[in-house]
């Protein structure tokens, strides 16, 4: 028999100084605005009881996760990160245009 985590937890800080920007700190706001609303949405089903927490600090992003398995865990982190950092190109990108005008 297979013995099966009841509770799965990860803690993800991410630091916007190193990103190259002028605002850090707006871009953290940014970011966080657009990835908020998705906190906010549950599942029904059990795989996917993710509780998501964000903080924003001046120039980072907190994330608390958790479930009660560790696929749906996984999951979630992925789809995260991959939210902030398509966010953070688009900023980049938006920045870079910005500069060029």
């Amino acid at each position: 028999m297979m013995s099966k985590p009841t509770n799965c937890k990860a803690q993800i800080e991410i630091s916007f100084k190193p990103a190259n920007l002028s605002e850090p700190g707006l871009l953290a706001k940014s970011i966080f605005a657009a990835i908020a609303p998705d906190t906010k949405m549950q599942c029904s089903a059990s795989a996917c009881e993710t509780i998501v927490t964000i903080t924003n600090d001046y120039d980072s992003l907190s994330l608390e996760l958790e479930s009660s398995e560790i696929a749906a865990l996984r999951a979630a982190i992925n789809s995260y990160l991959r939210l902030i950092y398509a966010s953070l190109k688009i900023c980049q990108l938006k920045s870079t245009v910005n500069d060029d005008m």
